[in-house]
């Protein structure tokens, strides 16, 4: 089968993570790199620069979304919902550019953590190389995805993955993942 004229999307330093205090940042990223992925934990919802996230270079956003109550819950703050609100607007920048939103009240740490590899797998393209090189061993995906997100190895994809998944915003709710069309 002949090569197509596809370039894949390798990250070089990884992800970036953005959301409300107590959405599961730091507990992702510590989960994301038992699957061999790099991710940065930004205090974007800390900052007064709408651009914090995006100092960081050119990486793929996620963004995790959690309501006041699972908020209050998992930290037990003393907070008022005007302090909610000005986190999510100091997130505005980065909601509107993040590639992918994860709503977590519903969700256990492993479950968003699966779904942030999926998404990345799907758009880097190792999803379509996984399949046709017939690597199933979750080690050799782990280390394909190390590679992959320092720069140091690229895989020869045989096929394009569909070109419309670079041009939608994925949002996983309550266990489900839907596919929102992105509007920039």
């Amino acid at each position: 089968m002949p090569y197509a004229h596809y370039q894949p999307v390798f990250p070089t330093n990884g992800i970036i993570l953005v959301g409300v205090c107590a959405a599961g940042k730091s507990t992702i990223s510590r989960l994301l790199t038992s699957y061999g992925m790099v991710a940065r934990s930004i205090a974007q919802e800390h900052s007064q620069v709408p651009t914090l996230f995006s100092r960081q270079g050119d990486h793929p956003v996620v963004l995790l979304s959690a309501s006041f109550s699972s908020v209050r819950q998992r930290r037990r703050l003393a907070w008022t919902f005007h302090h909610y609100e000005e986190q999510w607007k100091r997130l505005q920048l980065a909601r509107q550019k993040a590639n992918l939103i994860i709503r977590t009240d519903a969700l256990d740490p492993q479950s968003v953590a699966h779904a942030i590899v999926e998404w990345f797998d799907q758009w880097t393209g190792l999803s379509t190389f996984f399949e046709q090189r017939h690597i199933l061993d979750a080690a050799q995906q782990t280390m394909m995805r190390y590679q992959v997100t320092w720069g140091i190895a690229l895989p020869n994809l045989m096929i394009s993955p569909a070109p419309e998944l670079r041009r939608h915003s994925h949002v996983l709710s309550r266990n489900r993942l839907m596919i929102q069309q992105r509007t920039s």
